[in-house]
């Protein structure tokens, strides 16, 4: 999802001091599993079927699990005869860290793409434009045959791994086919894989990062999506739960109390240092057309990126602070020299998986 962020770090020195106890978040809750198995259940391509009646909310199911800024959801499908549009939906924005909408169209893309991908395995040729004036995207479908992908196999599997990586490289073969992945129409991309450039990312992530974590609205935008137990994850089905990171499981009302005292630039930066020294390389996406549509082409990307790294168990995650703060932003911009404002940035690499974020339901973001 985009713009996730590791929390409460330090929290447990905190919780022990205060004498109160918390649980560490094991994957094990059976309601929790049983959400993100309603949500990530692979869809059955002979019962959604072209003919079928089930095929459109499985399309749907498929489109929610992409990418997203905080796990907001931000998109409503409507389905009209052989038609899916794709809306914003702005009661889900994120005005501190997203003011200008960018990581939310970027975000319809990402739906996009999945919801493309799966129309391709039940039998559908799909087509996607961006309709400028009403800022949503519409997908035509046409009966055909079904053919699958790897990288619709991986749409269940795809996360943002908040974790670090193992730094070791990626193959010739590996790294061409994620470029490949990227080549999309309206899409500029920039590869870092050398270690001193990695080095300058890292510079303007600790930079963003720090400058975030000093924003109030910033923060309490942020803690207003962190979902801090199970139960309230699963109860609302969207945000950041706590435990898909590792970190302390705790009451909401302590979660929320304790949030703006631990995270902070000092316990924050070094996850991001240990983030990107561990990984293998990093993607930036640019549009060539800096408006909604060209955020859209971009989105459509970055997920394809991400699933065709699925597909070879390669792990990614967003670290957008570099492009979320105007200041870093422009010195970033003049850095990479692409003379385009950097839009997405990615990094990728070998590691473990964490526990998947939920999804809500079909019937809540249909219209």
């Amino acid at each position: 999802m985009l713009s996730r962020r590791n929390i409460i770090v330090g929290s447990g020195v905190v919780l022990a001091g205060a004498g109160i106890g918390y649980s560490l978040w094991p994957g094990t809750d059976p309601a929790y599993a049983a959400a993100v198995d309603a949500s990530r259940r692979r869809l059955d391509v002979e019962a959604a079927g072209a003919g079928s009646g089930e095929a459109f909310s499985g399309l749907i199911r498929y489109a929610t699990l992409a990418a997203n800024s905080h796990n907001t959801q931000p998109w409503l499908f409507g389905v009209s005869g052989r038609e899916i549009r794709i809306t914003p939906d702005f009661s889900r924005r994120c005005p501190a860290v997203d003011p200008e909408d960018r990581h939310l169209f970027a975000s319809l893309g990402c739906a996009a793409e999945n919801l493309m991908l799966a129309a391709g395995a039940v039998g559908f040729a799909a087509e996607a434009r961006f309709d400028d004036d009403a800022q949503a995207a519409v997908i035509s479908l046409t009966p055909a045959a079904a053919h699958s992908l790897p990288a619709f196999e991986a749409i269940p599997r795809r996360q943002s791994t908040r974790a670090p990586f193992d730094a070791s490289p990626l193959s010739v073969e590996e790294l061409h086919a994620l470029e490949g992945a990227t080549d999309r129409p309206g899409v500029r991309t920039r590869f870092l894989t050398a270690r001193t450039e990695l080095d300058e990312l890292k510079d303007f992530v600790v930079w963003g990062n720090t400058a975030q974590c000093g924003d109030a609205a910033f923060v309490e935008e942020l803690r207003s999506w962190v979902r801090f137990n199970e139960s309230d994850a699963v109860r609302r089905r969207d945000g950041l739960f706590a435990g898909a990171s590792g970190n302390p499981v705790t009451p909401c009302w302590l979660g929320r109390a304790i949030f703006p005292y631990v995270f902070t630039a000092a316990a924050e930066n070094p996850k991001y240092v240990a983030q990107i020294d561990g990984a293998a390389g990093a993607l930036v996406l640019f549009a060539e057309k800096n408006d909604a549509a060209g955020l859209f082409a971009v989105g459509r990307a970055a997920q394809r990126f991400m699933l065709e790294a699925e597909a070879r168990d390669i792990r990614t995650s967003f670290v957008n602070q570099p492009v979320e703060v105007a200041s870093v932003r422009r010195a970033f911009a003049s850095w990479l020299g692409e003379g385009l404002r950097p839009a997405l940035v990615l990094r990728f690499g070998r590691g473990a998986k964490v526990p998947m974020s939920l999804r809500r339901p079909v019937a809540a973001v249909t219209v």
